[in-house]
């Protein structure tokens, strides 16, 4: 296709998009959905002696919390865990047209397209806007279920949420973090030319596919965006909980992969390759998320122990 016709294509797609946004935008302080999942919100659940904190699973961008835990959220119930999980950062998707990728692809395209088949994304709001959302999932946790703390698992900008709620709401709610793919010290987005080639034809750099990719967190999370500097200017962690990032060699989103590990790990802390001790895993970004070996390594952070990982 000569380029100043695929360039139509997109813009075409991206005026259409950005007029369904407006006219079809939801209210930034609608409350989070917690809709039905397999091995979560279930309000009925009481933590016990054994497992007293429920986890709140958070997602990333451009998915939802079907499409990220159908792994995860049953495997965590099956420890003993009371586990909750809700769609954060409403705003119209993108079906995967500009590319010609699949409906199924776990990524969306924040600003090119969702609205052609009305079907709505999640994790494509300002990064602030869903920790706010996540501080009223932690809140209605406590208040259901009696506990005092929960434990958050985020993936990739599931995490950097996590950061922001924890810096601007503070941690008296939080015991510990679980984090997949999360990009601490910001990406570069290598992955995505290959990935969206029709707006890496159009000449767009790494940033600006992360942005119609992913929205507002594609910006929020390059490196040495504002947020991040924020974020990491006194330290990537917050002092009395404990952290365990999960990071895979084989994430072509998350670039380089080593920014998904703490910088400096407390004591306490714990970095976990997940090729470290079975180098021919090759779950990528999304993978992480049907990767039987990264869930046992989210088990064993949230259990505290150091039981063997599948490989």
């Amino acid at each position: 296709m000569p380029l100043r016709f695929r360039a139509a294509r997109v813009a075409g797609l991206m005026m259409v998009a950005v007029c369904a946004a407006l006219l079809h935008a939801p209210n930034a302080a609608a409350v989070p959905e917690t809709p039905p999942l397999d091995g979560a919100n279930d309000w009925s659940c009481l933590p016990t002696q054994a497992r007293p904190e429920p986890v709140v699973l958070v997602h990333g961008s451009g998915t939802d919390i079907g499409r990220s835990f159908a792994l995860l959220a049953p495997a965590i119930r099956a420890e003993g865990h009371c586990v909750f999980a809700a769609n954060l950062g409403a705003a119209p998707g993108v079906v995967d047209a500009v590319s010609g990728q699949t409906g199924s692809s776990s990524t969306g395209i924040g600003p090119i397209g969702a609205a052609l088949l009305g079907r709505a994304l999640y994790g494509v709001a300002d990064i602030d806007r869903m920790a706010s959302e996540l501080a009223e999932v932690v809140r209605s946790v406590r208040e259901t279920t009696g506990a005092s703390r929960v434990a958050l698992v985020g993936h990739s900008t599931g995490g950097t949420v996590i950061r922001q709620y924890l810096r601007a709401r503070g941690a008296d709610a939080v015991a510990q973090v679980v984090t997949l793919g999360t990009p601490y010290r910001g990406t570069t987005w290598d992955g995505l030319r290959a990935g969206y080639p029709d707006l890496a034809s159009l000449g767009l750099g790494n940033a600006q596919i992360a942005a119609q990719v992913f929205g507002t967190p594609g910006q929020q999370q390059v490196v040495g965006s504002p947020l991040l500097n924020r974020l990491n200017a006194g330290g990537e962690t917050v002092p009395g909980l404990r952290y365990t990032a999960i990071a895979s060699r084989a994430d072509q989103v998350i670039t380089p992969q080593d920014t998904a590990l703490l910088a400096a790990p407390a004591a306490a802390d714990r970095n976990l390759w997940l090729q470290d001790g079975c180098p021919g895993n090759t779950a990528d970004h999304s993978g992480m998320l049907e990767d039987p070996r990264a869930a046992a390594a989210v088990l064993s952070a949230l259990a505290g122990d150091l039981r063997a990982l599948p490989c």
